[in-house]
């Protein structure tokens, strides 16, 4: 299970007044997660720990440097740019303690781009995402297909 971005200990991007703004404009979420428009898309998984996925739901605001960000919106994670939603996908705890990504889904445009390990590996976060085991991992998935 994501961790409860409604804690007081979450803070940033995915904080409360998101959320109040979220629910405030729920009609545009429910347009955003059922849009005929996402793509079903195989991705590699990028295991993230526990303490990695708390960073993972902080998240960050984009700019210049940092295009692409992550955005936990109704149990899935966007990644934007521009204020245009382009991926959208699920992260779960398997049995290994390890948060996987079990549903990715594309918009056309950038179909073939693994947005998800460039936020991972370019991403402006707060505290680092990057450990030995990522660093070994995310060299061998490729960014673009």
């Amino acid at each position: 299970m994501i961790p409860d971005v409604e804690h007081d200990l979450y803070f940033g991007r995915n904080d409360k007044d998101t959320w109040a703004m979220a629910r405030l404009h729920h009609s545009l979420l429910l347009q955003i997660q059922n849009s005929p428009l996402w793509e079903r898309e195989e991705v590699p998984d990028i295991p993230l720990s526990e303490e990695q996925m708390v960073t993972f739901v902080k998240s960050y605001y984009p700019g210049w440097e940092y295009r692409y960000a992550p955005y936990l919106l109704g149990g899935w994670f966007y990644i934007t740019r521009s204020g245009w939603w382009l991926k959208k996908f699920k992260y779960e705890k398997g049995t290994d303690g390890f948060y996987h990504v079990t549903e990715h889904f594309t918009t056309p445009k950038e179909k073939g781009h693994n947005l998800l390990a460039q936020v991972i590996l370019e991403g402006n976060f707060d505290e680092p995402i990057i450990d030995e085991r990522l660093r070994v991992l995310l060299p061998t998935i490729e960014l673009f297909q």
